[in-house]
Formats: C-alpha cells, structure tokens, sequence
C-alpha cells in the first residue's frame, strides 16, 4: 500500500509543507474529498463552502473550535469582529444541511462569536423565519437588510464581518456586491468566478514541488487533469472534443499503470469545471462512451447545480476507491479551518461501486475519529493508520486553494485593507 512507501517520508512532507505554506493566506474553512486506490491518494475536488460539520465527531468539532480561535487571533486584523453573519445557501428543504447550519453555529459561537443566520428565499421566494434540521431542532434566521454598503440586524446594528457558505453556483448574490465589510471567504472564489482546472493546476505544482524536494514519484499524490473549454454534449463536435481529451488522459493514467504493475482498466471522471454537490459528473472508461451518449447523459450534462449551464468541463483520472464501510465503498473527507486539519469523516454509498462518484443518491455518512474507546460506536469509524497521510494530502488542497486565491481574486478589492483569503 502506498501509505507503507509514503511512512518514512512522512516527516519531510510535514516540514515541507510547513514551510511552502508561510506568508500564504489558506481559506477559512475547506473541505478536501480524497480518494485511495492503494498504489496512489489524492485530493480529488475541494470545497471551500463546506456543508457537512455535522458529520464530525464531538472531538473534532472541538478542535474546530479551537482553530477558529486561532483564525480570529491571527488573521481577523480588524475590530470590532465578535458579530458574524452567515450567509447560507438557499436550501430551506434539505434537512441535513440546516443540521450543518446548526453545528456550524455551535462552533463559532463556542469560539466566542455572537453568530446570525441570514434568512435565504427558497424556490418559490419565500423567506423563512426558521429551519428545521433533520432531528426536528428549529434554528433561527434573520432577514437581511443593507443599508448602503453594510448588512445591518432588524434593528440596524451593522454585522462585524460576513462568513460566506453559499458556493455562489447561481451567480453572486446582488446585496453582496460592494460590501464595506469583509467576506469571507471571498466571493471571486464563488463557483460564478471560480474553476477546477485552476484549482488542480495549482496542486500538481505543488505535489510535484514537494516530491523533488522529498524524493518521491509526484504521480502517487497527483490526478491527471485537463480543462475542456466551451463545450456542448449537445452537439456531436462538442462530444468529440471532450472524446478526444478522455483519450489523451486515459493513454497517460494506461502508462502509469503498466509501469506500477496495475492490471485494472483505467477510467477518467468528466465533471463541470464550476460546480459542485456531485451535479454534472459522468465516469467513462473509453472515449467512444462519449461519443455514444444518449439524450438522458447529454441532458445530465447539459446543467448543474442551480440549473447554471455547463459549457467547460474537466476530465479527470478516476481513481478507484479501496475504502470499505460496512460493506459500502466509501472515501474520506477532511475537514480543515485556517489550513489546519481538524476532523476527518467517512461518506459511504452502498448504491455506487469502486469507480463511481459516491457523492450521489444513496450516500451515508460515518464518523471517524481518534476517541478511544469512541463515545458513538455506530457512527465512528477509528484506528485506521492512513490518517496521516491523509491530512498531509488534505493540508497540500487547502495550500492550493490559497495559491488559487492569490491567482483568481489578486484584483478583488479588500474594504477592510488586508489580504485575508478566509
């Protein structure tokens, strides 16, 4: 397993790492989806609106807590900053991410925050005045209100800051726009600005710089990536392009492969290069797959979340998943806050195989843990010798994503005058 060949590197990875990250502003919170075939790991997409910290253990979101301490120590150079507004997304249905809402209010306002949740329109444009989390708890909200270029309560007192957790896909939020307080993180890291093209190209710099400085082959911690731009799976052109793009990925992954002695076919994920919430993915392992598509895939591809259009996609080496969880295929996600890892957790699908996107129908979450014993046997998952290497991969994600930061956003103008990605 490549975790043994990575054991005696672990140390100079963790030192490297230490070191590249100086002076560079790491997001506030991040979420990285890793996958482990066993010859290779990786960070496979990373979401800087993450929505699952109720997926943590109590462990963990103690750690969490601590790190948010950390953060507004160290970055929020601006006071007063003890009154945050969190601007969620829109999804007034979806039960468990208003128990993300929840946990995530809890953490902050352990952290010493006073913590507002923006009240959001649903669909049909009406503005809550509570959610209901999936255990029936009700939580608050409050309707937003700007008054010139600040966000104020219902009786006017201005937000310290704004804490974003809405990805943005449909596009920025108008009453965000101009702000005299700070966003964090910024809004040029919405998925209206953002791509994951740029996202990987700043990771494989950084995997390959480390195995130079290390001594390692940078192919164990990279995924193949290539940025297919202005393309329609409605037309037969469209299909072509990304056809012929699978085929130079799936030749170079065909490579590897016979050099590390892997016998499997290879297969490549083709994913929208803005989007999120496991929307806009297909998996194919020939590019005569694409070419062959019927009415229902193009239409899958056609659009992602918030109904935005898909006109750039990625294609992605696929990398199988050798995680079991009670006898569900499953993948690791970590949890970061201000570059430090804080908590990791299992998402399962007993629906999806080895090769599939498990972020889809029928997935399952597990906690995963370093109690001993654990305080929820059922939901933790604990022991597993990987966890270092994972938050090494974790941590070179939310180093990217800060390089990323620094590429994307050099040109977004800060009111509080600093240069806090958050």
């Amino acid at each position: 397993m490549i975790t043994a060949k990575l054991a005696s590197h672990l140390d100079a990875m963790e030192a490297w790492l230490a070191e590249a990250g100086r002076g560079h502003c790491f997001p506030f919170y991040a979420s990285a989806d890793l996958r482990d075939s066993g010859a290779k790991i990786a960070c496979v997409d990373l979401n800087l609106f993450p929505a699952g910290f109720n997926n943590l253990c109590e462990r963990s979101s103690q750690v969490a807590v601590e790190e948010v301490r950390r953060f507004i120590q160290e970055r929020l150079d601006f006071t007063p900053h003890q009154r945050v507004l969190v601007v969620p997304e829109a999804h007034t249905r979806n039960l468990y991410y208003n128990t993300h809402l929840r946990s995530l209010r809890d953490i902050l306002a352990a952290a010493g925050l006073e913590v507002t949740i923006a009240a959001m329109p649903s669909e049909d444009g009406l503005i809550p005045t509570e959610l209901m989390t999936h255990d029936g708890d009700r939580l608050a909200v409050q309707h937003v209100r700007r008054e010139d270029a600040m966000l104020v309560d219902e009786h006017g007192v201005p937000y310290d800051w704004i804490l974003l957790n809405n990805d943005l896909s449909a596009g920025l939020l108008g009453w965000l726009e101009g702000l005299a307080q700070r966003v964090i993180p910024p809004a040029c890291l919405g998925w209206h600005k953002r791509s994951k093209a740029v996202f990987f190209e700043c990771y494989r710099g950084l995997v390959r710089a480390m195995a130079r400085a290390v001594g390692f082959d940078p192919w164990i911690l990279d995924v193949e990536t290539e940025r297919v731009a202005d393309c329609s799976f409605a037309t037969e052109s469209g299909r072509a392009r990304v056809a012929a793009v699978a085929e130079t990925v799936l030749a170079r992954v065909r490579a590897k492969y016979a050099e590390y002695g892997i016998s499997d076919p290879p297969h490549v994920f083709i994913k929208s290069d803005t989007g999120t919430y496991g929307m806009g993915i297909m998996v194919v392992q020939s590019p005569e797959e694409v070419l062959r598509m019927n009415r229902k895939e193009r239409n899958k591809m056609a659009v992602g979340k918030g109904r935005k259009s898909i006109t750039a996609v990625i294609v992605q080496e696929g990398i199988p998943t050798r995680a079991v969880t009670q006898d569900c295929v499953s993948e690791p996600v970590v949890y970061m806050i201000g570059g430090a890892v804080v908590g990791t957790f299992i998402r399962a699908n007993a629906e999806r195989t080895a090769l599939d996107n498990l972020n889809a129908g029928g997935m399952q979450f597990f906690r995963y843990c370093e109690l001993s014993p654990p305080t929820r046997p059922a939901e933790c998952i604990c022991g597993q010798t990987e966890q270092r290497v994972y938050n090494v991969v974790a941590r070179l994600g939310a180093l990217a994503a800060a390089h990323e930061f620094e590429r994307v956003c050099r040109e977004e103008p800060d009111p509080t005058g600093g240069r806090s990605m958050g």
